[in-house]
């Protein structure tokens, strides 16, 4: 993948966290509030909330991408399982893109994980 592509959905995935993470702690948008429906525990809402913080930081920064890509995979996994399960037109929505993000980054470092599966 080109490398601008790679900078654009990495830039994007890492703000999307931090307003999502951001969000958890600050509550400054309902819009961005999909906690609720997905877990329902006020500590797991804020255990995500620093997991968004900590890995939108590090792609931003580029530091540590594939270990944050792999701390985001599960929720990942999460997120497809809720959307496909109750509605799938939800792909589209906030959470959805940041399942798609997630996954297209996974793809574009796919050279980092080729060690995992050997």
């Amino acid at each position: 993948m080109g490398s601008q592509y790679t900078l654009l959905i990495r830039v994007l995935l890492g703000f999307t966290l931090l307003l999502l993470g951001a969000n958890e702690f600050v509550h400054f948008s309902n819009f961005l509030d999909f906690s609720a429906d997905l877990y329902g525990l006020n500590a797991i809402d804020l255990f995500y909330g620093f997991l968004f913080l900590i890995s939108g930081t590090a792609l931003l920064f580029k530091k540590a991408v594939p270990l944050a890509l792999i701390i985001l995979t599960f929720f990942a996994v999460q997120v497809f399982s809720y959307i496909l399960k109750n509605n799938p037109s939800d792909i589209l929505s906030p959470i959805g893109l940041v399942g798609v993000l997630i996954i297209l980054n996974l793809i574009d470092n796919k050279n980092a994980f080729k060690r995992l599966f050997n």
